[in-house]
């Protein structure tokens, strides 16, 4: 099948397993792994090598919740008064999951997923008051292998058979959500 990403119809972000919610606008996406290669020499030649996936780099530009900002940022309201945020240098690690539908020039779905990754950009604000439209927020982060050993997710809208995951894909995605069950399709 043809498919060229075309657009991030939906996008949803599930931080520490709270409940999974909307990430709001996403600008752009990029995705790149970080690979090493191991080498076999003999005699002084390369004669065998293998490519490792360290892991995967993901930017993303967005206007992104408010509350979503904050948690992923490591902000906090713990010991502050209602309603006031902070930031400061304890940064607990948090486990997020990116899941999102992407959508072609022809109206064909594709379901992706990071299951396992880090924020590594922290804290950031960008505004600008000579500006005719909002800026988007940088968002950066490290995605790393699940339990099922994958940095990444993805199958087109077409091929998922269970409806199950097609329904929870969004709200609920786990890797063991899409990890087939011996003797099961």
């Amino acid at each position: 099948m043809d498919f060229e990403d075309y657009k991030i119809r939906q996008a949803t972000i599930t931080i520490d397993e709270k409940a999974a919610v909307s990430f709001g606008c996403i600008g752009t996406l990029d995705g790149n792994s970080e690979t090493e290669t191991v080498e076999k020499k003999c005699e002084g030649a390369v004669v065998k090598t293998k490519k490792k996936v360290k892991q995967v780099n993901v930017t993303m530009t967005g206007h992104a919740a408010t509350t979503v900002q904050r948690d992923v940022m490591g902000m906090t309201n713990e010991g502050l008064k209602e309603g006031i945020y902070g930031y400061g240098d304890d940064i607990k690690p948090k486990k997020i999951i990116l899941t999102a539908i992407i959508e072609d020039m022809d109206g064909n779905i594709k379901y992706i997923a990071f299951p396992n990754m880090d924020d590594v950009k922290g804290f950031n604000i960008k505004v600008n008051n000579d500006t005719t439209e909002i800026e988007m927020k940088d968002f950066e982060f490290v995605a790393r292998k699940d339990e099922n050993g994958f940095f990444y997710y993805d199958a087109f809208e077409k091929d998922i058979k269970d409806e199950d995951v097609k329904s929870r894909w969004l709200s609920a995605f786990t890797p063991e959500l899409v990890k087939s069950v011996p003797g099961v399709g």
